[in-house]
């Protein structure tokens, strides 16, 4: 009886958590504010080079102090725009947070993807870490009239895009910025002086910092894998296909599958490389997690799943629910897929057959069974609305909150 009632107490706790913070679901309208002008810079040819910045509001929610996500576009650091990531930011405001996408300096030295060495790559990422981070001062600088919560604060990006929010995140330390950054010897007749701070020339004077909370990685990388450390408490989320022949998952250069590109590439640590350093660095389970797509492309298998993947594992942390879990417990790295569901669910990372139950919001035992790793829970039969999956093992149990749709 007594464990009965404290099923039903921490699932209308959750409940009622789930009601007033979450944004794994759009329920608000949104408004935008775009093409901002945040300043000039140099380009990789010294010519001038405007940033803008667009930014997308909820319209409807109640809360006083939002989370901000500021979206990087991709495109090899020679192509791409900030309306990129126009959709992905709607859905963000829809949800309940202010998100930005902004601009930052492209193009490199060379013939289209085929840079004219490998310095060139890393004065580009160099270069889009630094506006990365002006854009976040800029951003963070305007909390009070946009209603952000500065302790929420998150980047996000996919292929160049994710390099440079991972570096606007973890390139904390000028021993970070690669010798290549500063003056180095010309290529092509163009000369290549040192490019400064790793925190950039822009909004320094403005009271903010580049510190955030985490960061939504959609197939990235670093070129440098030792800006980690155990004192970084930044979660990290990531999306990657197993055989990316663009940027590696693991340890490559990139365009590892085309051999004359490859070689005028940097090493590249992928998201497969990143998720095992934080995991050998003991980083708080609950603070990242890497669906590896088992796939040959640069590209998401189906942007919509990816999406709620990152805002779902990000949520609890978004609303102060997330804990540090005993690591030799089986269920802490386990999430489920997709979320919300239309027919089927899957459980991410588990290694080993589990015991679960499936609970309505009353905690009524709708039903149980055994489910092995790979395998799909279905839930076709359930009407539409939230549901909670109970897991155990041994003595371990972990209850994830799920929707039903349709």
């Amino acid at each position: 009886m007594k464990y009965f009632i404290s099923i039903i107490l921490l699932i209308t706790i959750e409940h009622l958590f789930a009601q007033d913070c979450d944004y794994t679901i759009e329920k608000y309208g949104f408004r935008t504010e775009k093409k901002i002008f945040i300043g000039i810079e140099k380009d990789f040819q010294g010519m001038n080079d405007s940033l803008f910045v667009d930014i997308y509001y909820p319209t409807g929610s109640p809360e006083v102090k939002r989370p901000l996500v500021m979206w990087v576009f991709g495109g090899g650091f020679i192509t791409g725009k900030r309306e990129d990531f126009a959709l992905v930011c709607e859905s963000c405001a829809k949800r309940g947070m202010v998100a930005a996408t902004i601009d930052y300096r492209i193009g490199f030295s060379g013939i289209q993807i085929l840079p004219s060495d490998s310095a060139e790559v890393l004065r580009a990422g160099f270069r889009g870490i630094q506006d990365g981070k002006s854009a976040l001062r800029y951003l963070k600088s305007r909390h009070l009239t946009d209603s952000i919560d500065l302790d929420r604060v998150w980047v996000g990006g996919g292929s160049a895009g994710a390099i440079v929010a991972l570096g606007t995140a973890f390139y904390d330390k000028e021993e970070y910025k690669p010798a290549e950054a500063f003056s180095i010897g010309p290529v092509n007749g163009q000369t290549r002086p040192d490019l400064g701070s790793i925190e950039g020339n822009r909004y320094t004077n403005v009271g903010a910092d580049t510190k955030v909370q985490g960061v939504f990685n959609i197939f990235g990388a670093v070129l440098n894998n030792k800006v980690f450390d155990q004192s970084d408490n930044i979660a990290v989320f990531s999306y990657h296909q197993t055989e990316d022949p663009v940027v590696p998952c693991g340890r490559k250069r990139p365009y590892w599958a085309y051999p004359i590109v490859t070689d005028f590439y940097p090493i590249a640590y992928g998201s497969c490389e990143i998720e095992s350093s934080l995991t050998k660095l003991n980083f708080n389970p609950n603070y990242h997690k890497a669906w590896i797509y088992t796939g040959n492309q640069h590209a998401v298998h189906n942007e919509k799943e990816v999406i709620e993947y990152l805002i779902g594992n990000a949520n609890p942390i978004l609303c102060g629910t997330a804990k540090t879990t005993n690591l030799n417990d089986p269920l802490n790295s386990i999430s489920i897929q997709p979320n919300p569901a239309e027919q089927q669910i899957y459980l991410i990372n588990a290694s080993e057959s589990l015991s679960y139950k499936v609970l309505n919001i009353q905690g009524e035992i709708l039903f149980q069974n055994i489910i092995d790793p790979g395998k799909a829970i279905n839930i076709e039969y359930l009407y539409p609305g939230m549901y909670f999956l109970q897991l155990s093992k041994n003595k371990q149990v972990k209850t994830i909150r799920f929707s039903k749709i349709n």
